[in-house]
């Protein structure tokens, strides 16, 4: 067993610091300086038990470290797999298991977790740096601002209270310069929207098509139904979706569903050959 440097030995974490046990990997992986497809993976798991270890002595708390000791488990049985003498790799080979790197399965899950917390830290950067931004206040508008009083109990509100708050924004608005508003009604079925977008689809030949697109030149009623229906067909797999970093978010057929259209097409020529 690899023994940990004295800094490492210093070095005090408590299992609260981390969201799981992926996170606690990913932090061990990023410490060590090593590519995530190339894990040691004797060194990190020596260094994950080590870290149960300095916990346990402190106060292990059975419900929140399951997680961890189920991933102790499994990384002591790569470990095992991966150290194995050549007797033990001819039996794996026996039993179909040849040419298969143990550590595959553990270095998808943290490259999908990586790609996961990489997005919320940029989310998290994006809300940080709105919030940072100052407020514009335009010339000619009151430069007093009251903040709202979310103090009040709903119990202790009377319905006076609401209609005073009303009055004041009725005597705030001008309606002669609103006009008159109208309410659309779009009662068409959510099937329509879903055949139209697989028509549309079908007619690209297999390019895709963005949801920019989709939504082009179409009322906001009808933007709305052809979102519902771009999510009900994702939902039952006929279409996928992608996107790529910040770009826009493409649409496509799914495979079995440009098939079946390939095949509807020839029947269709097939018949009307024998009808002519």
């Amino acid at each position: 067993m690899t023994t940990p440097s004295t800094s490492q030995q210093d070095y005090r974490v408590t299992l609260a610091a981390f969201e799981g046990p992926l996170d606690l990997l990913l932090f061990l992986v990023r410490r060590a300086e090593v590519d995530l497809q190339d894990i040691p993976i004797a060194q990190i798991t020596d260094q994950y038990l080590e870290i149960l270890r300095q916990v346990q002595e402190v106060d292990l708390d059975i419900e929140e470290a399951g997680e961890f000791l189920v991933m102790a488990a499994t990384l002591i049985e790569i470990k095992s797999r991966a150290i194995s003498p050549p007797e033990a790799a001819d039996h794996e080979e026996e039993d179909g298991e040849s040419g298969v790197d143990p550590r595959d399965e553990l270095i998808r899950q943290l490259l999908a977790y990586q790609r996961i917390r990489t997005a919320g830290e940029a989310l998290l950067a994006r809300r940080d740096e709105h919030h940072s931004r100052a407020t514009v206040v335009i010339r000619g508008e009151r430069q007093e601002t009251s903040e709202p009083d979310f103090s009040l109990e709903l119990e202790d509100v009377h319905c006076m209270d609401l209609a005073e708050a009303y009055e004041r924004i009725a005597a705030a608005i001008d309606f002669r310069h609103l006009g008159d508003h109208v309410v659309e009604l779009d009662d068409t079925p959510i099937a329509l929207y879903e055949e139209d977008l697989v028509d549309r689809l079908q007619r690209r030949a297999g390019q895709a098509l963005t949801l920019q697109d989709a939504f082009a030149g179409q009322l906001p009623a009808q933007r709305l139904g052809m979102f519902l229906a771009v999510l009900e067909l994702v939902r039952c797999e006929r279409v996928c979706f992608e996107q790529h970093a910040d770009g826009p978010i493409q649409l496509k057929l799914r495979e079995l569903e440009v098939r079946s259209s390939s095949s509807d097409d020839s029947i269709g020529g097939e018949a009307s050959q024998q009808l002519s």
